[in-house]
Parts: structure tokens; sequence; C-alpha cells
């Protein structure tokens, strides 16, 4: 292994890949080099394994799984703020298309978790991005409910962490508030990283099957996304954010247009709440003044019943 990491850490390091992908033994050789003492070396191991795995046959990536994933997550929790990062990029391509069993799934998930209270958002953006790569079929009572404590969490990122599983899970039931304040925050922040990755956990959950509790969420974000999209400075996210809204208003209208009663017990669910705002934005995309305007004669602000009567007789 000396002879190895004497290659690895020289401007040889490529014959060292090059090796690795026909040679098991000199995969483990690297492999072992992430528990080195000398943090370079565990940085050069990391980043040859990416390399490795990136242009590698199934063989390869099977073998690193049986042999080296526990290693590779262990430096999800490494001392030195370099080593996470790029220990979740080796993860995302290894586990890329992987089922993992639940056995792996909780060393990943304790892992990921033991560090949301990241400070660095590089650090906690490469973690999501792991998650979303992470695949499980059934996971057994003990991880759901380590799934759905992180999604329920105070922090931020725990939270964002749990609603990541979730939403690779095919469902939020219970979490749609959770995950519409965890991406009003992220917008709010002004970073264009944290806005971006906003911007992916909503549009991946308007692939969901609705429901009445989703719809009823979602219909806040129509707002939340027209004044994100006047106050940013970016056009590529302006346009993401306009391509989004778009999505989401096609999702709310294709769910109520079937279902008018629902429809207007929604409104009169908003309307109850405070929400009138909200109410009115859903009226305008579903355009069946005629059917709700019994449910606003009661409950709508003037000013507002101004703007239903107009869209009436436009």
């Amino acid at each position: 292994m000396d002879q190895i990491r004497d290659v690895l850490m020289s401007w040889r390091a490529m014959d060292v890949i090059d090796l690795a992908r026909e040679d098991r033994d000199a995969v483990v050789a690297i492999l072992n080099l992430l528990c080195d003492d000398d943090v370079t070396v565990r940085l050069r191991a990391l980043s040859a394994m990416k390399e490795i795995l990136s242009g590698s046959d199934e063989g390869v990536r099977t073998f690193v799984l049986n042999h080296g994933f526990e290693l590779i997550v262990n430096c999800l929790t490494d001392d030195d703020s370099r080593v996470p990062p790029r220990a979740a990029g080796v993860l995302s391509v290894l586990l890329e298309g992987v089922a993992l069993d639940e056995g792996r799934f909780a060393l990943l998930l304790d892992a990921v978790a033991s560090r949301a209270q990241c400070e660095d958002v590089l650090t906690c953006i490469s973690f999501i991005d792991l998650l979303k790569k992470a695949e499980i079929q059934s996971p057994g009572e003990g991880i759901s409910m380590k799934i759905r404590s992180l999604a329920s969490s105070g922090s931020l990122w725990a939270r964002l962490m749990g609603l990541r599983v979730l939403i690779n899970l095919g469902s939020l039931d219970g979490y749609w508030k959770s995950l519409r304040d965890s991406i009003e925050a992220l917008l709010s922040t002004g970073n264009d990283l944290l806005i971006e990755l906003a911007l992916d956990l909503l549009d991946d959950s308007l692939e969901f099957h609705g429901t009445p509790e989703m719809m009823k969420e979602l219909v806040r974000f129509i707002a939340i996304l027209k004044a994100a999209e006047v106050n940013e400075n970016s056009v590529f996210l302006r346009t993401r954010m306009g391509s989004v809204r778009k999505k989401l208003e096609d999702v709310l209208l294709s769910y109520y247009r079937s279902r008018p009663v629902e429809a207007v017990e929604a409104i009169g669910d908003l309307l109850r709440e405070g929400r009138s705002e909200d109410a009115l934005v859903l009226m305008f995309i579903i355009g069946r003044t005629d059917l709700l305007i019994r449910v606003w004669k009661e409950n709508v602000e003037p000013e507002l019943m101004e703007l239903l009567k107009a869209s009436q007789t436009a």
C-alpha cells in the first residue's frame, strides 16, 4: 500500500487510477488510504475513487460498494471540512441507480444527519444532492422514524435532508407545510445556490399524485414565486422560477378542473384562514368564477370582490 500511496501523491496519480480499473488489490489499497492520518492523502484517495468509479464498469462499482462503502461514508464526518463534500461526490457516483439495503441506508442517513448543523453551504448542498441519489425500496419502521424526525426538525438543513428522502420515496403526506416553510426560507436567502436547491425540491414534488393537502399548500407557492421573480437579478433563476411556477399552475388546474366541489371547499378554507390572496390566485388559475363567486360574496374583502367581478366581465 505504501507504493500506491507514494504514486497517488505524485504526478503519476493517473497510473494508479488506470491500474485500479483492472486490479482489485489496487482498489482496496486506495480505499484503505481513506483512513490515512494525512488529510491530503485522504483527499487524493477520494479524488482517485471518484475518477475510478466514473470511468469503470458495473463490476468495479459493485466491488467498491461491497468493500468500501463504509469507509467512504465515514469520510462524511471527517473533521477536515474539505473531506465531507468530496466524499459526498464519490458516493453520488457510486450510488447512481443503486438501491441500498436498510443497513447501508441507515449508515448513510446517520452520517449525513450528524452534520445537519454544518455551516458551509457547499457541504450542505452536497449532502442534499447525495440523498437525492440514495435509494431505498421500502424503509422499515426504524428508518422511517429517522426520516420523519429529520423532516420535522427545527434545523433547516436537517429538515431538508428528511424532505429530500421523502421526495425520493414519493410521499410528502403530513409534511407539505414543512416543505413550504423550508423552500420559502431558501428563497429568502438571496443565495443563488440555495434558491436553485429550493426550485429543485419544488419541481420534483410536483410529480406526485395530487392530494387535497398537497394542493392547498402548493397554492401558496404561486405568490411566493412571483415575488421572488420580481426581486431576482439572475436571468437564469428568473427563467427557472417562471418555468416552475407555470408547471405549478398546470398541476393546480389539472387537479381542480375535475373536482369543482373540492375547489369551492378549498377556496372557502383559504378564506376562513385569512388567505384571501391565495384564494384569489387559485380562483384565477381555475378560471371558474361562475362556480366560485358564491364563496367570495360572504367572505372576500370589498376590493378583491371588485377584482372578481371584473374578471367575470373580461
